[in-house]
């Protein structure tokens, strides 16, 4: 019971943040880019604390419930969480599909909220701060938008989200790992996240997380 429990909150929680996410867009109090990241952030960081939760077959198979609704409304239509960016992207398809890949790959409730966060958050503030300062200074990768002051908010939230998310990880992760993902991971986990066009960071950055700190971990 408890278990089912923890499942239906969960459940009840995407399904109330995809509500207000609706209602928001719905009388315009966020439009675009801003509606969109609004549900990346809210529900990235809400899953990320998923493991601590409930278990992790749960975890697979709402993010295979997740997926099967995202590829359901591109034919129905019947949410509008992806607002309207006036770009084409798959990202909620490849978040889902990250979701499920992240709770196979990992069983480490930390490196799996570290995936997770990272997309939600380094990505989403990139994206909100970037829209909202950086319109001067932009550049294109392979003819898609991107602006410096995006790029820089990655960096600095990505190492925020690792300088403090693996001090609980000091068992498994050395002092000389944990400098060394402190120096590379930021610049590496940008570069990704510019050349992954069409939304395919919200799938590469959790994998490449995950990949990281497995091959640091004691």
């Amino acid at each position: 019971m408890r278990i089912m429990l923890a499942i239906i909150a969960c459940l009840l929680g995407i399904f109330g943040l995809l509500i207000i996410a609706e209602l928001l867009g719905k009388h315009r109090l966020l439009k675009g880019e801003y509606h969109r990241k609004f549900l990346h952030i809210a529900a990235g960081s809400f899953i990320a604390f998923w493991p601590w939760l409930i278990s992790w077959r749960s975890i697979q198979v709402i993010g295979l419930a997740m997926l099967a609704v995202m590829l359901a409304n591109r034919y129905v239509s019947f949410l509008n969480y992806l607002g309207r960016v006036g770009r084409a992207t798959d990202g909620d398809i490849f978040f889902a599909v990250a979701i499920f890949l992240s709770a196979s790959l990992t069983h480490n409730k930390i490196f799996f909220a570290l995936a997770i966060l990272e997309v939600a958050l380094a990505d989403g503030l990139a994206a909100v701060i970037g829209i909202t300062y950086g319109k001067d200074w932009g550049y294109k990768v392979f003819k898609h938008k991107k602006t410096i002051i995006g790029s820089m908010v990655f960096w600095i939230v990505t190492v925020f989200i690792f300088g403090t998310g693996l001090l609980p990880a000091h068992n498994s992760i050395s002092f000389q790992n944990y400098f060394l993902i402190l120096l590379l991971a930021p610049p590496t986990f940008t570069l990704a996240e510019n050349v992954s066009i069409l939304g395919l960071d919200n799938l590469v950055i959790p994998l490449l997380t995950i990949l990281i700190l497995r091959s640091a971990q004691l």
